[in-house]
């Protein structure tokens, strides 16, 4: 009852506001609302001379995102069950019936594309409206029988949301270490649920999706994982919140900072027994931290870190080779950021020996050798290599030595170690072999 009296009320509201007055108006409200119930499935027909009044002051709304609503004059008459709207992409049609609406006080419904039937049906396979699309609209009553009017509204236009701008102020930043930052405007478009990145290593494109950030004001974005000294164009699109995509802005270009010169003019400076030392020209970078000396034993060997000096250092010691011992050098500059250069050209070094000399005499083997004691050596510890191992034959404080215990047509190999007075010792020398006639 409360139901009744509710939808009473409002079919005198109606009523009132579109001019119905009089003392009859109460008696015609109830014929209203006790008309039969119109079709639920879209099986209407159309009479040759419908009596059906046309409707009158159908409005659409333009500016919408995907979807257009509409809202016209509502008709009151008893055999009123309802009303058709009907779609076309031109003015002229031609005209499919997307809506069957069997409420004659409902005078709102929004398209969105999807047909809509009070008791289900499909009578249209669009579903969706675009961005920036133009439709054409016109409505037509039924009666509560199913009879469709012939007499139709006037049409009406209405074309959705527009595709979301670019947004502007698009700036990428150069010279970042492995890395492009980007930073754009919000955009003011309505509707703008994100924005899309894109990326070329040309200005002309082809350009390719790189990533894409969610919500109105996430406009910044870090490209990272990049190489040193690459060039890159980026350009941004403003997605809407039903995903429709806007024309992207103009490409602006980046470069990633590049890595430091390779030093220049590494040579050997000077030597000593077990150590070679190496300068070479400053880099000119302003943002310099340092230098890397590395040192390849053979030719397919790993280049092993010798030391990592300063920035204002240019020579560096390494104090770990052997005697006669061949090694390549190359050096590497760092930068404040962490970027290394390339390698260096190599330099080519054979470390300092001992001239170790071995002599057969009728007294035995004489053994001869460069003491070195302008580098603080002061003895030599003699060893004889043999199928065991070695052994020391003698500790001298000269530069020679005769190995007197030798047999004819054996052959004997020795090597020579140099000593400082603090007991310290020098790589051993490159072995020699001699055979007793």
């Amino acid at each position: 009852m409360q139901a009744t009296r509710h939808s009473l009320g409002l079919a005198l509201a109606v009523m009132v506001i579109t001019g119905c007055t009089g003392t009859l108006d109460v008696e015609v409200a109830r014929r209203w609302l006790d008309r039969p119930k119109a079709p639920t499935l879209p099986d209407f027909f159309e009479a040759a001379e419908s009596t059906l009044p046309a409707l009158e002051g159908l409005r659409a709304t333009d500016g919408e995102l995907r979807s257009i609503p509409l809202r016209w004059d509502p008709i009151l008459a008893g055999e009123v069950g309802g009303y058709v709207v009907e779609r076309a992409e031109s003015p002229d049609g031609p005209f499919a019936k997307i809506a069957a609406i069997s409420e004659p006080s409902r005078t709102i419904w929004t398209d969105r594309g999807l047909s809509e039937w009070s008791g289900g049906g499909m009578v249209s396979e669009r579903e969706q409206i675009g961005d920036g699309e133009s439709l054409y609209y016109r409505v037509r009553v039924f009666s509560t029988t199913g009879e469709l009017a012939s007499a139709v509204s006037d049409t009406v236009k209405a074309t959705t949301a527009v595709p979301p701008a670019p947004p502007e102020g698009l700036r990428a930043y150069s010279h970042q270490p492995r890395e492009v930052p980007l930073s754009w405007h919000a955009s003011e478009a309505p509707y703008v649920a994100g924005y899309a990145i894109e990326r070329s290593p040309s200005s002309g494109g082809p350009f390719e999706p790189l990533a894409q950030v969610t919500g109105l004001h996430q406009t910044v974005y870090l490209d990272s994982g990049l190489g040193d000294l690459r060039v890159f164009y980026y350009r941004v699109l403003s997605i809407n919140t039903a995903g429709g995509r806007g024309m992207p802005s103009a490409p602006v270009r980046a470069m990633t900072k590049p890595d430091p010169l390779p030093p220049f003019g590494l040579h050997l400076l000077s030597q000593k027994l077990g150590s070679n030392e190496l300068s070479w020209l400053p880099n000119v970078e302003t943002d310099l931290a340092g230098y890397r000396l590395l040192r390849i034993r053979n030719e397919a060997g790993e280049a092993e870190v010798v030391a990592s000096l300063a920035a204002e250092v240019t020579r560096g010691e390494d104090a770990e080779v052997a005697a006669d011992e061949v090694v390549a050098y190359r050096l590497v500059a760092l930068d404040q950021d962490g970027l290394e250069s390339n390698r260096s050209a190599p330099v080519r070094v054979e470390s300092v020996g001992y001239q170790l000399r071995a002599q057969a005499t009728s007294d035995g083997v004489r053994l001869s050798w460069n003491s070195r004691a302008d580098e603080g050596f002061t003895s030599s510890r003699v060893y004889l290599h043999g199928a065991l191992g070695q052994s020391e034959l003698a500790f001298v404080n000269g530069d020679e030595f005769v190995h007197q215990d030798v047999q004819p047509g054996n052959r004997y190999r020795y090597s020579v170690v140099l000593e400082r007075p603090d007991a310290s010792r020098g790589p051993a020398s490159t072995p020699v072999e001699v055979t007793i006639p």
